[in-house]
């Protein structure tokens, strides 16, 4: 058991005392505010500090450079700030890394020198690493020969690439949902799914459900995450389309599980989790689609309460701490 010291969390401005703590690069934040007590004072989290930097000479000496030649620690610092990559850099036996969807071989070859040795230090993949990286197997191959220790959400990214699935989570709402303002609720980038999302909007107004669609196609049209989730809990029904070739859960099934909405998802593969019941699941391309509106409109089961506990991200988050 390694020895308990005294700890400086900066998103509590407190000293903390820990037996161990795992330093998360990136996180979502809103959701890691679920955590409890005891989980939280075990955690540091830090911003996206490996992500391509802002200003034009930074970027071309960084792709110039790093990853391609050892630097020294101090020659990193105009890349990666000093005060986040100390971070890291001093972890101790018993502690662990995580690290949110870094996909760039050359900055996690840069840095690994640096990390100390008997640390682990994960990677979890939250989105499909098909979209993510441009050579998957080869790029993962790389990273993984590094010492890196690879994670997805999809468990059958998972096993196609030799990762470990842990899986996808969230938290329990602070508040109870708003009063029902809309049908149905769509918030995302177009991606590969702009027609698919036309035409089932057109479906659903034919029906005479009332649509909530939000596709982004500037930075002003976002949605912070605050915002989004209180439109989600105002309506009845979420939306959840794929990525084509993806298999994994994507978040918003687990809103709405949390939320206790219904979903309607182009996603097969969700028939085989247990929160699965057909009367909150509507599943495009295998249910009657004629029995699209009833379904909106009928009560929702109940999921038992162990089964909704085993997505929270305090059981999740277990799959890293030391």
């Amino acid at each position: 058991m390694s020895s308990g010291r005294m700890r400086y969390a900066p998103t509590s401005k407190l000293f903390i005392y820990s037996m161990s703590t795992l330093y998360v690069v990136s996180p979502p934040l809103e959701i890691f505010e679920g955590l409890k007590p005891e989980l939280r004072q075990r955690i540091v989290t830090l911003p996206d500090f490996l992500r391509y930097p802002a200003g034009r000479i930074k970027g071309i000496t960084r792709s110039l450079l790093v990853g391609r030649i050892p630097l020294p620690k101090q020659i990193l610092y105009y890349w990666f700030p000093k005060e986040h990559f100390d971070r890291l850099v001093r972890a101790q036996a018993g502690d662990a890394i995580l690290i949110y969807e870094a996909c760039n071989v050359r900055v996690l070859r840069a840095i690994r020198p640096y990390l100390p040795k008997g640390v682990p230090c994960y990677i979890y993949y939250c989105n499909p690493v098909e979209t993510t990286f441009r050579r998957p197997a080869e790029e993962l191959k790389a990273i993984r020969a590094l010492g890196y220790r690879l994670t997805s959400f999809d468990p059958c990214e998972a096993e196609r690439y030799g990762m470990a699935c842990t899986g996808q989570y969230f938290r329990y709402p602070d508040r109870q949902p708003g009063g029902i303002t809309s049908d149905c609720f769509f918030c995302g980038l177009p991606k590969d799914r702009a027609a698919l999302l036309h035409d089932l909007r057109t479906r659903l107004e034919a029906e005479a459900l009332t649509c909530d669609f939000v596709i982004p196609r500037t930075p002003a049209e976002k949605l912070t995450y605050p915002q989004y989730l209180d439109r989600l809990s105002r309506t009845r029904c979420v939306i959840d389309i794929c990525q084509q070739g993806q298999t994994g859960l994507t978040r918003r099934p687990l809103e709405a599980l949390f939320y206790g909405k219904k979903l309607l998802t182009n996603n097969p593969q969700i028939a085989s989790y247990d929160f699965y019941r057909p009367q909150n699941v509507f599943i495009l391309g295998k249910d009657p689609a004629d029995s699209l509106r009833a379904f909106i409109e009928s009560p929702i089961a109940e999921v038992p309460e162990p089964v909704r506990a085993a997505y929270d991200v305090n059981g999740w988050i277990r799959h890293y701490l030391p």
